[in-house]
């Protein structure tokens, strides 16, 4: 249900879609219809932290999506100023959820998350503002500085996406 709920409210954005998550592993249905508001003229950013915080495989899975990401037009910021770990995705100044469920194949799929959806432009407003302020302490991904990384990392980032689906 909270996988259906993100979906519709992304794929109903008409100017902007801003998600903070602590992981960025999205199921292939939610990547194509962020990947869809992207290259319909939305602009979609996710905020993601530099530095994971459990384990070693999970950070690496959330980077190995950057690329299909940022090849459709979807912002990606790494947060630098200690651990992200908002939840939250806000949409057209109308609509802002906030919750504890991640973008990852765990959260949508079998954890029991539970997320307010808020209709309220004041809200979304303020939500949007944070966004934007965190992104001063964030580093904005650029897609011809990813492609560059160096190739072990590549490696690890695809072996890592393998265990998506139980991360």
């Amino acid at each position: 249900i909270m996988m259906q709920s993100y979906m519709t409210a992304i794929a109903g954005s008409r100017k902007y879609a801003y998600i903070q998550s602590p992981y960025f592993i999205p199921p292939e249905p939610l990547m194509r219809v962020l990947q869809n508001a992207a290259l319909s003229g939305v602009d979609v950013r996710v905020m993601i932290p530099y530095r994971g915080d459990k384990g070693i495989l999970p950070p690496w899975a959330s980077r190995s999506y950057i690329n299909d990401a940022l090849v459709a037009g979807i912002k990606i910021y790494l947060y630098k100023k200690g651990y992200l770990h908002a939840k939250t995705l806000v949409i057209d100044d109308s609509l802002v959820t906030i919750g504890s469920t991640n973008i990852d194949f765990r959260s949508f799929e079998q954890d029991f998350e539970i997320n307010a959806f808020m209709y309220d432009a004041s809200l979304a407003c303020r939500q949007r503002d944070i966004f934007l302020a965190d992104q001063n302490d964030a580093e904005l991904v650029t897609l011809e500085e990813w492609e560059t990384r160096p190739r072990k990392e590549k490696i690890i980032e695809s072996f890592a996406r393998i265990f998506s689906q139980v991360l």
